[in-house]
């Protein structure tokens, strides 16, 4: 990315590299940056983020804490996989849906070596490993799956919402565990403060998950989740989805699902269910109300 000039605090000139300011088009050239100096990396992007992470966590040892956000680009575009991963999906008939089975296969492989090194450092009970995506998959350009969800990236139906959502730490929460109420990517930041013994902030969105999972709370994490992008909208509350998609030229009407019943939200109980509608509406206008106006 651009790097991003500012002043210190005798007046001079600094630069950093903030992600989301100053970043160049999506389709141009964008460098790997090492210390905000581009360099040049031969190998293949998955394996060279899963190299860099393990050398971090070997370099940290026991006896340096660390936090490590691990942001890869698989299986996103560009489409390229691997000759050895593509081998192995041979029986694959449709190339594209080859093609990315071999870049989650390559993923899952470089993930596998990051629980390896934890593993070897003699950390796993001492290590909270959450892995989740940032959105749900892209479906006409990639050939991604978000079945049985409707919808797809960038929309505010389950399919561009809910992703899968992993988190390991041995002797707190227990394998197998499956934790049904709702819990958003915010809640991860007052998680990792909580485990670092540092004060969180009562205005932040998440909160911290541990106790949850380990069944010291019963009650669920979040009344109630919101969406906003543009003209879109949305609001979970308890089982009742409320969405509104853009229209013409203004945002379209709201729209009712139960996701108890109807996960793929393909009946629209706006009309028969005109209470909880209008219930959900006045929550959704409260929160957007303390909201400063959509910058795109």
């Amino acid at each position: 990315m651009d790097k991003v000039a500012g002043t210190s605090a005798d007046g001079r000139l600094i630069y950093t590299t903030h992600a989301g300011r100053n970043e160049p088009d999506y389709d141009a050239d964008n460098p790997i940056l090492r210390n905000g100096q581009p360099i040049d990396e031969y190998d293949n992007l998955t394996d060279a983020f899963t190299r860099e992470a393990t050398a971090f966590i070997d370099r940290c040892g026991t006896e340096r804490p660390f936090f490590l956000y691990l942001a890869y680009n698989a299986v996103h575009s560009p489409m390229q996989a691997e000759a050895r991963y593509l081998e192995a999906h041979a029986d694959i008939p449709d190339v594209q849906r080859r093609i990315f089975a071999a870049l989650l296969c390559q993923l899952d492989d470089g993930v596998g070596e990051v629980l390896e090194t934890v593993k070897k450092q003699g950390l796993e009970r001492r290590t909270l490993i959450a892995f989740l995506s940032d959105n749900g998959g892209p479906t006409k350009e990639l050939t991604s799956r978000n079945t049985p969800f409707r919808g797809e990236k960038g929309e505010l139906f389950e399919g561009g919402i809910r992703v899968p959502f992993f988190m390991q730490f041995p002797g707190v929460i227990e394998a197998g565990t499956v934790y049904d109420p709702a819990i958003i990517s915010l809640d991860l930041f007052p998680t990792a403060l909580a485990l670092a013994g540092l004060p969180i902030n009562p205005k932040l969105d998440g909160v911290p998950l541990l106790p949850y999972l380990a069944g010291e709370i019963t009650t669920p994490p979040h009344d109630e989740l919101f969406w906003r992008v543009g003209t879109r909208g949305a609001l979970r509350h308890g089982d009742w989805k409320l969405v509104r998609e853009p229209g013409q030229k203004v945002a379209g009407p709201w729209q009712l699902y139960n996701l108890a019943t109807d996960p793929g939200e393909s009946t629209d109980l706006a009309a028969t269910r005109p209470e909880i509608l209008a219930d959900l509406v006045k929550r959704w206008e409260n929160t957007n109300t303390g909201m400063i106006d959509p910058l795109f």
